[in-house]
């Protein structure tokens, strides 16, 4: 004789919870970080493409100038932002912590595969982490692109990132041209990269 726990509402209220619980999962669209951005609000402004790119101000806003920086590689190298004009540049804010970040990590290598021929550079930027955490993380998953350590979190406050993680796409005049907040498919990166590559 076997006894069975079943007790009556039980199928019931195992849906409810996993409902509760999913709807909350997607609520949260990304890690929300510690530090406070600089001054300005989140708002977009509307961007048309600049006929002299040069002369719009750096804001981290869509139709601004993408705020220059300089950070190190993994390698020690630096990268700086403007060294990497006349190519579309895809900007992603992440932490090796952050549950959405690492989901959308594999989305971003099939896009780095992809596009990595056709003048498109991805910067993956960790913020505030030890290097050997970001390193190991990034080798035991066999990621390509680039990645840099925000070791202060002053390009975080450039950016205004509040949430991760956070995507900013560039044109090849250093141009904002679409942002985003949050995990992402390589198709919805692939529509936001595609308003920078016009």
């Amino acid at each position: 004789m076997t006894l069975q726990f079943n007790p009556p509402g039980y199928r019931r209220t195992i849906i409810v919870f996993l409902v509760i619980v999913l709807l909350g999962l997607l609520a949260v669209p990304g890690c929300n970080l510690s530090f406070q951005p600089a001054n300005g609000s989140r708002e977009e402004a509307a961007g048309t493409r600049s006929v002299n790119a040069g002369k719009l101000p750096p804001s981290p806003k869509v139709g601004y100038l993408a705020p220059d920086f300089t950070l190190l590689d993994l390698k020690g190298n630096q990268v700086r932002l403007s060294d990497l004009r006349g190519k579309t540049v895809f900007l992603n804010f992440w932490a090796t912590w952050c549950p959405p970040c690492r989901a959308e990590m594999p989305e971003i290598e099939a896009l780095y595969q992809e596009y990595n021929d056709k003048d498109v550079i991805i910067v993956g930027i960790d913020l505030l982490e030890p290097e050997n955490v970001v390193g190991e993380f990034v080798e035991s998953n066999g990621y390509s692109w680039t990645f840099v350590i925000d070791t202060t979190g002053e390009v975080g406050n450039k950016y205004r990132v509040t949430g991760i993680p956070a995507s900013f796409f560039v044109d090849k005049d250093g141009v904002i041209r679409a942002m985003v907040v949050g995990a992402m498919t390589k198709p919805a990166m692939e529509t936001q990269l595609a308003k920078a590559m016009r």
